[in-house]
């Protein structure tokens, strides 16, 4: 399946490592892959979440998010959540996207998988 444009559309927090672990390795077959964050999974693009997740989870996302961003895959966190009520503190390599974004990419792509 090289050379596919893959988007991965996260709206659950709990998927991210796992959704994650699968983009790098699209992203090493030569795959183009972007990930989405909306919802709940919009929590682990900010970086007081990231903190939390470490501490109580043991669990390095940094670590997978350093390695999605040096791999070129660009991370999008929903501009409109509304779940965030202090609004999203970016981690780095993170940006703000609305749905036109989100569809200008999803109408090219080969594939959309959500989680």
């Amino acid at each position: 399946m090289a050379n596919q444009k893959m988007i991965y559309f996260v709206s659950l927090s709990s998927n991210v490592p796992y959704v994650l672990r699968e983009a790098l390795k699209m992203k090493e077959e030569n795959n183009e892959v972007s990930l989405f964050f909306d919802l709940d999974g919009a929590r682990v693009l900010d970086k007081r979440y990231l903190k939390s997740m470490e501490r109580t989870h043991n669990m390095d996302l940094a670590s997978l998010f350093n390695k999605a961003a040096d791999a070129g895959i660009p991370l999008y966190g929903c501009q409109m959540n509304v779940l965030i009520a202090g609004g999203l503190e970016l981690i780095d390599g993170a940006e703000l996207a609305g749905v036109a974004t989100f569809l200008d990419q999803a109408y090219k792509a080969d594939a959309v998988l959500t989680y």
